[in-house]
């Protein structure tokens, strides 16, 4: 028989969502009986409406239960999630320590292989640079002797030659252009550099914050605002800004 085949332990237990359910019926059932009460007292209310603190203390007992329930429910969740809580922290412990190392070993070999690497690029830099300029020392000098030719054959001559000897340099100045830019192969990998235009801020008192409109998105722009509002309240408008006093009602 295939070990595969073989059902595991809690294989014929219901869905999560299910099980919850169960386990939390009672919690359940104050939440449906509160939503009960709230929609008596609401269909009270539809029809006649709040005129005394009497129509009122029905829905601010029900605000009351409702804070406290749901006080319970966030409790109950926190309670029933702390052991997945913590078997995730082990879990990510466990591999951060071992992705860590690997992190540590890759990083110091990179930075190794990486100095090697930016040398080897930059004398095949500084080789193909004087390969271009001996070339073109050797097109100029040919062309000088076609120059200098006294017989129009032997100038013609010579003047083809040079003609080889300055496309070979134009090939070569090419060539020294493009050397160590591409990839470093061997035989046991390839070693490529890349990079990324990033910044740091040295003054922020000298940023010209308009250069940067166009980056800023509008939700970090609103956490500026936001600021803004609780340091200044209504005291200070702010251009294309609304600040107001968002209220919130809360039972004791």
């Amino acid at each position: 028989m295939d070990d595969s085949s073989v059902a595991g332990i809690g294989h014929n237990m219901p869905p999560l969502a299910d099980r919850l359910a169960i386990d939390h019926k009672g919690l359940l059932d104050k939440v449906q009986a509160l939503a009960d009460r709230a929609n008596a007292a609401k269909a009270i209310v539809d029809e006649k409406g709040l005129k005394t603190d009497e129509d009122v203390e029905p829905l601010i007992q029900i605000g009351k239960d409702a804070s406290k329930l749901g006080k319970e429910i966030d409790d109950t969740r926190l309670a029933s999630t702390k052991p997945l809580r913590n078997d995730i922290e082990t879990i990510n412990g466990f591999f951060n320590t071992a992705g860590t190392r690997t992190d540590r070993i890759k990083g110091a070999f990179a930075e190794k292989v990486g100095e090697y690497d930016r040398e080897k690029r930059a004398k095949e830099a500084r080789d193909a640079a004087e390969r271009a300029r001996i070339a073109q020392e050797q097109a100029a000098a040919k062309l000088d002797e076609a120059q200098n030719a006294e017989h129009s054959v032997l100038g013609d001559v010579v003047m083809n030659e040079a003609a080889v000897l300055e496309e070979a340099a134009q090939k070569a100045a090419h060539e020294a252009v493009k050397a160590g830019t591409g990839p470093t192969r061997t035989a046991a990998g390839t070693v490529s550099t890349t990079g990324r235009w990033t910044a740091e801020v040295l003054d922020a008192d000298k940023i010209p914050l308009e250069q940067l409109r166009p980056f800023i998105k509008l939700a970090d722009l609103e956490k500026f605002c936001r600021a803004y509002a609780v340091a200044n309240r209504d005291s200070k408008p702010l251009a294309g800004v609304r600040i107001y006093r968002d209220t919130k009602t809360s039972f004791r």
